[in-house]
C-alpha cells in the first residue's frame, strides 16, 4: 500500500499555530505525514505512474521532523479531500499512480450528493470528489481522540472553529472558518464504538 507522507497546506505558522499545531520553520508531524506550508500539494513514498497525471503538484522527501504533540490534540490525519473534474478518469489515474484501486467508491451523501472514491494511502485516506472543477487538493481533516478538548485549545490559540456537531461518517466533527487559510479544515472525533 503507498503511504500519503507529505502533504502540502496553504497558509503560514501563525495560521497553523492558531489551529493548536506545533510548527517549526514552516513544518509539523501528523503520525506519518510531514507537513509543509506553503501550497496545497501531496508526496508519497511510492508511486507506480507518473503523478502529474493527478493535476497536484508533488512535494519531494525532505527532512523529517519529530512527531511530538500539539496542543490540540491531534494524531493523525484522517483524510485530504481531492475535487476532480469526473470520478471514471480521477479513479483511473489514482489507480496507476498509486497501484491500488479504491477501497469504497459511492454517493455517501445520497444520490443527490456528489460521488466519491476512497483510497488508503497509509493512516489518512484520500476522498476524491467529483466537482467538475479542475483536479486540486481542497481539504484536510484531522482526527482527535477527544474533539471538545481539541476546539478547547483551538480558540485557546485564536483559532476560528466551529462547535462540534454530529459527522457524516459518525463520530463530531468541527470546522474551521473557511476564510482563515481559505481551505477546508475539520477536526473529527471517531465514532463510539459499541
Amino acid at each position: 500500500m503507498p503511504n500519503l507522507t507529505r502533504l502540502g497546506l496553504p497558509g503560514d505558522e501563525q495560521s497553523w499555530a492558531a489551529l493548536g499545531f506545533t510548527v517549526t520553520d514552516g513544518r509539523f508531524r501528523v503520525g506519518q505525514v510531514e507537513c509543509v506550508l506553503g501550497e496545497a500539494a501531496w508526496g508519497f513514498d511510492e508511486t507506480h505512474a507518473d503523478p502529474a497525471t493527478l493535476g497536484v503538484p508533488c512535494l519531494e522527501s525532505a527532512e523529517t521532523q519529530s512527531g511530538a504533540g500539539h496542543p490540540n490534540g491531534v494524531t493523525i490525519i484522517d483524510h485530504v479531500v481531492y475535487w476532480v473534474p469526473e470520478l471514471d478518469s480521477a479513479v483511473t489515474d489514482l489507480t496507476a499512480v498509486l497501484g491500488v484501486p479504491p477501497r469504497r467508491r459511492f454517493f455517501p451523501r445520497g444520490p443527490e450528493g456528489p460521488e466519491m472514491a476512497f483510497y488508503r494511502v497509509g493512516e489518512p485516506f484520500i476522498e476524491a470528489v467529483t466537482s467538475g472543477r479542475p483536479p486540486a487538493l481542497v481539504g484536510v481533516a484531522f482526527m482527535t481522540a477527544d474533539l471538545d478538548a481539541a476546539v478547547a485549545a483551538i480558540r485557546a490559540a485564536g483559532g476560528p472553529i466551529g462547535d462540534p456537531k454530529p459527522a457524516v461518517q459518525g463520530g463530531r466533527i468541527a470546522g474551521v472558518w473557511r476564510g482563515h487559510v481559505n481551505w477546508g479544515i475539520a477536526f473529527m472525533e471517531p465514532k463510539p464504538r459499541n
